[in-house]
């Protein structure tokens, strides 16, 4: 049993040493990130704790989890194209539903702090909780729209020469193939009803 023991010891002494050996012959020399549009490197720097001179060797594809909880992160990924180096490549969604708080509605459904200003899509304003699936939907099928309202009472599609109203989401998508009429038109399961 005593030969057994010696040679355990002496494989924990090598393992040992190779991990020593592997914090000081390959160090971290570049952080690269790659992709951003809104984010600051800097964050994502501190996101990853990741910096020159940290052990290469251990720098693993589970450090960018941390990104995953910023809303601006869609997708990250993490490369190593060579010894010394590390690519953080990064997909930033995209806001698309500017929103009166100075958030935006990204593109699938994510509020994005401070986005308002980057959004391309209709401004949404209203009151109550945010209907976003319901808001992404009539902003599709109405690209023309330059505002978006809602409240308890239903939905808005402001149009340049029209004012749609729906008490629900679904009457206004079902309505959005139609011709489009000028004035206001008030859409209800019975029926509809145009003012000039």
């Amino acid at each position: 049993m005593g030969g057994v023991a010696v040679r355990w010891v002496l494989l924990g002494l090598l393992l040992a040493t190779l991990y020593v050996g592997s914090l000081a012959l390959f160090p971290v020399e570049e952080v690269r990130v790659e992709g951003l549009r809104h984010l600051r490197e800097e964050e994502v720097r501190k996101a990853l704790e990741l910096a020159p001179g940290d052990p290469w060797l251990w720098v693993l594809p589970g450090r960018v989890e941390a990104l995953g909880q910023n809303p601006w992160v869609a997708e990250a990924r993490l490369e190593k194209p060579r010894v010394g180096a590390v690519r953080v490549v990064v997909r930033e969604r995209k806001p698309f539903l500017p929103l009166e708080d100075g958030q935006a509605l990204s593109e699938d459904g994510v509020l994005l702090p401070g986005g308002a200003p980057h959004a391309h899509g209709p401004r949404v304003v209203g009151r109550g909780p945010l209907p976003k699936e319901a808001l992404l939907a009539l902003a599709r099928a109405y690209p023309e729209a330059r505002r978006l309202r809602y409240t308890p009472a239903g939905f808005w599609v402001e149009l340049p020469e029209a004012v749609l109203f729906a008490p629900s989401a679904e009457l206004l998508l079902k309505y959005a193939q139609a011709p489009r009429p000028k004035g206001q038109v008030f859409l209800y399961s019975w029926g509809v009803s145009q003012r000039p």
